[in-house]
């Protein structure tokens, strides 16, 4: 499997498992049955996440209210620097923003962030947009919120 039943946090319980093995039969397969009398899942493996935990909790500091957008704007894209032959547009890129610019796009990589009113994070930062957090990343901010993360 290869890490494929693994959550965000890099936990393969049970459920996992079984959803990855129901996604990977296909519409037409032999369907598994999964049946559980437990109070919760216990993790059967871990792995390393598929983003740092450190990255998701930064989640908090990017989006101290669920429904705020992040603004964004050309010194978040580490590309916006006169090294890189295009159009350089101000404000220049700017480390601290370029290091917060990759967290949320690794964040957007798992689906817990979404560009607005962009198809992707890229242009939102180039054109001075914005990014909020999806339903998943809202579920997220409230495990990190929760301390249960």
């Amino acid at each position: 499997m290869q890490g494929g039943a693994a959550d965000l946090r890099g936990h393969i319980s049970p459920g996992g498992v079984y959803t990855y093995i129901d996604q990977a039969l296909g519409a037409w397969e032999q369907r598994p049955v999964f049946k559980t009398n437990v109070t919760r899942f216990t993790s059967l493996r871990t792995i390393n996440p598929q983003v740092p935990l450190s990255t998701l909790r930064k989640i908090l500091d990017y989006f101290p209210i669920p429904q705020q957008e992040f603004s964004l704007d050309p010194s978040y894209e580490d590309t916006n620097s006169k090294i890189v032959e295009h159009d350089v547009i101000e404000p220049y890129a700017q480390d601290e923003n370029v290091a917060i610019f990759k967290n949320l796009q690794k964040l957007q990589s798992v689906g817990l962030v979404v560009p607005v009113d962009s198809e992707y994070m890229y242009f939102a930062a180039m054109e001075s947009k914005a990014c909020k957090l999806t339903s998943l990343g809202y579920h997220y901010w409230r495990l990190v919120k929760d301390k249960r993360i």
